[in-house]
């Protein structure tokens, strides 16, 4: 199969540009980290001591008193019940993922130098995964709109001669040069005049610019089929210090990575006795990024079991390419089939795109060797985010429009009986969206137990996240959206031992 790399116009790209939920995708993380920190609901800010926390606060590597290495390999769940359109039928997916979750070592130095500003300085390198994107949805149900309004409206004012082969040319040339030359609006067009679910108003005048629908009726039999793939990390290169006992200085050099992949699939049925009965809908959307932050923090020992830690996250700059290939195919309700798969790749130009930055108080108390209570608070300003390349002001309106700050909540704690520990936490995580009907507030617990071996330790932990959210079906204009319900399941493992 032969595949057509397509240089695309900047102003083509933006009609069908990234929109907030794939804004927020790049702008948000999950509760994920060390077996202890996941158990503990990621409530680290003001303890340091561990691999993960220094991802939400560079001072926790100054905690540290001896080299340590941790490893992390995690078992992930995802459940979604879907309701979709009029007389809508429960459909439920789910999807699993076995991975290496985070990698880390922290080396410790102690200075020994009565004159050094630092007692004690630390250097550490880690891996984090950030985001899962492995997930499966299906809707289904009745609808009163069409997929074929979708390539009507994008049709509406393409000359007819453009979506017309010239001799010889075949249906990848003419996708190609669509694209190239027209835009993505008149490729969606020609996918559709192609497929027979538009007809040209005056089909002999070279210059038609109005179309009209083959598809009729008002109830349409719909099925969504949408199935994503792969993840997000940082690599983060940590230096921390700690001046006298009390104060504990850290700063975070992040190296982002973002690779998602979207497999979406719509079918669509009518019963009518004329025009297109069957219409079945592929796209399939690649997205890769990178990025670079940086974090700076603090911990501070007001007594010797009270605890406050201070954290501060630069927005996350990125750069992030597209590329999206697309198959239509429809029956008539005389059985004939039309199959348009131009086997084109269409690769967008690059664009900039920056997160919101966000800051962290936390708090601890820790009861000598017994245990430990442990909250954290931070906010991210959601509206700030921003596409900063040209041609994205719509999206950027939409932002302003729709998204507002988010604070994120977590509560942990450990209890210790000898040689093991017994852990618990709880997060919330509000919602970035004025309207919490689009996505509601994620909510999680979790609960762990972890094992001293002398220089090892062996951490074991069980997260829960619950999540409503209204899903709109990619690439339709469809008004009616999905109602999700979605939990997530994580078994973590750690190993952390003494270098």
């Amino acid at each position: 199969m032969k595949y057509f790399l397509v240089p695309f116009m900047l102003l083509s790209f933006s009609i069908m540009a990234q929109d907030i939920t794939d804004a927020l995708r790049f702008s948000t993380q999950e509760i994920n980290g060390t077996a202890r920190y996941t158990a503990m609901g990621g409530a680290f800010g003001a303890l340091g001591g561990d691999i993960s926390a220094i991802n939400i606060n560079p001072a926790s590597s100054a905690v540290f008193l001896t080299n340590k290495f941790s490893g992390s390999v995690d078992f992930t769940s995802i459940n979604n019940d879907s309701f979709y359109g009029n007389n809508s039928i429960l459909s439920s997916t789910s999807e699993t993922d076995f991975d290496l979750n985070q990698i880390g070592a922290v080396f410790v130095f102690e200075t020994n130098n009565e004159n050094a500003v630092f007692d004690k300085l630390t250097l550490g390198f880690s891996y984090n995964r950030t985001n899962t994107f492995d997930d499966e949805l299906r809707f289904q149900g009745n609808n009163s709109e069409s997929i074929s309004d979708y390539f009507l409206n994008r049709a509406q004012g393409v000359p007819l001669d453009l979506l017309t082969p010239r001799s010889g040319e075949s249906v990848a040339e003419l996708y190609q040069f669509l694209g190239e030359d027209e835009g993505f609006g008149a490729q969606q067009a020609f996918l559709g005049y192609e497929a027979f679910l538009i007809n040209a108003e005056d089909p002999l005048d070279s210059q038609n610019t109005s179309y009209l629908s083959n598809v009729f009726g008002n109830n349409f039999s719909q099925n969504y089929f949408e199935q994503t793939r792969g993840s997000s990390g940082k690599y983060t290169l940590n230096g921390g210090g700690q001046i006298g006992d009390r104060i504990h200085l850290g700063v975070n050099f992040n190296l982002h990575f973002l690779d998602y992949r979207r497999l979406t699939r719509l079918d669509e049925f009518n019963s009518e006795l004329t025009g297109i009965n069957d219409i079945f809908f592929d796209n399939e959307l690649r997205t890769r990024g990178s990025g670079i932050s940086l974090q700076v923090g603090g911990i501070f020992k007001v007594t010797e079991g009270w605890r406050l830690g201070f954290t501060y996250d630069t927005p996350t700059w990125m750069n992030i390419s597209d590329e999206l290939s697309q198959r239509l195919e429809t029956v008539s309700a005389s059985q004939d089939v039309a199959i348009v798969d131009p086997n084109v790749i269409n690769i967008y130009p690059d664009y900039n795109f920056k997160t919101p930055g966000r800051v962290s108080l936390s708090t601890a108390y820790v009861f000598g060797v017994s245990g430990l209570l442990s909250f954290d608070y931070s906010y991210k300003d959601f509206s700030a985010m921003e596409f900063t390349s040209d041609g994205f002001d719509i999206q950027n309106q939409d932002i302003t429009n729709l998204i507002t700050g988010a604070a994120t909540y977590n509560f942990g704690g450990e209890y210790r009986i000898l040689n093991t520990s017994l852990r618990a936490g709880y997060f919330l995580q509000e919602s970035p969206y004025n309207n919490k009907a689009l996505l509601d507030d994620t909510v999680g617990y979790s609960f762990g137990l972890g094992f001293s071996l002398g220089n090892t330790t062996l951490d074991l932990s069980y997260q829960r996240m619950e999540q409503d959210r209204q899903n709109i079906l990619y690439q339709t204009d469809f008004s009616q959206e999905a109602q999700v319900q979605s939990v997530f399941n994580n078994y973590m493992l750690t190993l952390t031992f003494d270098l």
